[in-house]
Order: C-alpha cells, then sequence, then structure tokens
C-alpha cells in the first residue's frame, strides 16, 4: 500500500494506494479537452497526469452528505467495507485481460484516506491519446465500419462470456479504437455468469440494451452476431475428436 497526494482543483488530496504500479509521492493532475470529453460521457470525473501518461479516474459519492443512503451506501459499503469502485474495476480488467482481450493497462486503485472526501475512488489507467472512443468512431463511420465495429465486439463479448463473465454496462463509450482498428476496453466493470446455460443466455441477452447501442437495429445485428459465434463454437467441439 502506498500513501499518494493528488492535487486537483487547486487543492491537495490524500489517498490510499492498494495496487500501485506508478510509485509515486504525489500526483499533479491536469484537465484536457478529452478528459472533458470523458465526463460529459458519464458521472465520473477525470485528470490527466503527464509525466506517467495516465487518465486518472475519480468517482463522486451517489448520494447526499449525511444522508441515510450516503452513511450506509458511500461511507459504510464503499469506504469500510471495501466495495470501491477502482477496486471492483482494476480487478474486471485483470479477468478481462486474462480471457484474451485487449485491456487499457491499470496503473493504480486505491481510496480517499479521508472519509469525508466525496471522490473515494480512485483509478489511474494509461493514457490513450491516439485512440478513438468507440461511441465517436460509430457516429461518423459508414454503415460498413460500424457493422465491423459490432462484429468485433461480438468476438469480445462471446469470448468473455467462455471465461464465464460478461459486461455489466455494455456500451460503445465504455470501448476505445486503436490506430489498427483492434477493440481497447477502457471501462471494464464484468459480472459473473450464472450457472445455468439458459440463465447465461438471458443475461447475455439483457446487456444487450438498444439504448446503448445506437438502437434496436444494430443490437439485433450484435445479438445474431454472437448467435452465429456460439453455432459455430458447438459445432467445433462436435466434430472435435
Amino acid at each position: 500500500m502506498t500513501l499518494t497526494s493528488l492535487h486537483f482543483n487547486g487543492r491537495k488530496h490524500y489517498y490510499l494506494l492498494i495496487n500501485d504500479d506508478l510509485k509515486l509521492p504525489n500526483l499533479i493532475l491536469a484537465q484536457t479537452s478529452q478528459t472533458r470529453r470523458f465526463e460529459e460521457q458519464g458521472s465520473s470525473l477525470f485528470w490527466h497526469h503527464p509525466s506517467s501518461s495516465s487518465l486518472c479516474k475519480l468517482v463522486p459519492d451517489k448520494y447526499p452528505r449525511w444522508s441515510l443512503r450516503w452513511f450506509c451506501r458511500d461511507l459504510l459499503s464503499k469506504r469500510l467495507i471495501g466495495h470501491i469502485d477502482a477496486f471492483r474495476e482494476y480487478r474486471s480488467n485483470r479477468l478481462i485481460r486474462q480471457a484474451g482481450l485487449n485491456v487499457v493497462p491499470c496503473k493504480a486503485a486505491g481510496l480517499a484516506l479521508n472519509p469525508l472526501n466525496p471522490l473515494a475512488s480512485f483509478l489511474a489507467v494509461q493514457y490513450l491519446q491516439d485512440h478513438q472512443s468507440g461511441d465517436a468512431y460509430f457516429r461518423q463511420a459508414d454503415e460498413t465500419g460500424r457493422l465491423a465495429l459490432l462484429r468485433q465486439m461480438a468476438k469480445d463479448i462471446f469470448q468473455l462470456a467462455r471465461q464465464g463473465y460478461y459486461h455489466r454496462d455494455l456500451h460503445l463509450g465504455n470501448l476505445m479504437q486503436a490506430p489498427s482498428g483492434a477493440i481497447v476496453w477502457i471501462d471494464t466493470h464484468v459480472r459473473r455468469l450464472p450457472l445455468l446455460q439458459s440463465q447465461r443466455r438471458q443475461a447475455l441477452i439483457a446487456s444487450l440494451e438498444p439504448g446503448k447501442l445506437f438502437g434496436q437495429g444494430y443490437r439485433d445485428y450484435l445479438l445474431a452476431q454472437l448467435e452465429r459465434l456460439v453455432i459455430v463454437h458447438r459445432a467445433a467441439l462436435k466434430n472435435a475428436p
């Protein structure tokens, strides 16, 4: 464990890093046009640490301070029991990497030392400056490019499912496209699939929400690609010696 000070918004904040590859006593964080775009896509706050080329994500408390829900969920469950978003994402990142998918390298994960700091969760990952958001790519791509990206997504979803997991927040903003065209997963919260085969299928189908995949048509195309991969996999198993 490492005690590190983060400098942002003109103040110094202390964080206890449980997982720490940076090994730095302090980090001076800055905002860029890209970090501001990230903040527009979700509820987390983002900063850039230039010297380590890190993108730093801080998750604010969900409930108003001193409310009962804040005390039970944000203070007790997250800070004292350890259900911090950064730790969950760090573990999910490792699981996705072990499944053979491309994932942004995680550099550090920790929590605020001050229990009243509303930004309890801290995560630092590699800053992918030359990559493009999957959401941005999909908006400007032609139909051929869009369907090609969905086919890549289907392969990754299927590969992760074979390891017993699925993305619990599957949308195009949670991945980046490398200059080579490869997918890199950046927001890596995953959940274990149910044991029963029928329930596993339903969980995967439920994770494909039209509102997060640019409409019902693209959602149905992604589902069809997943079902095709399942059929091919079963046929390969059946014909294996």
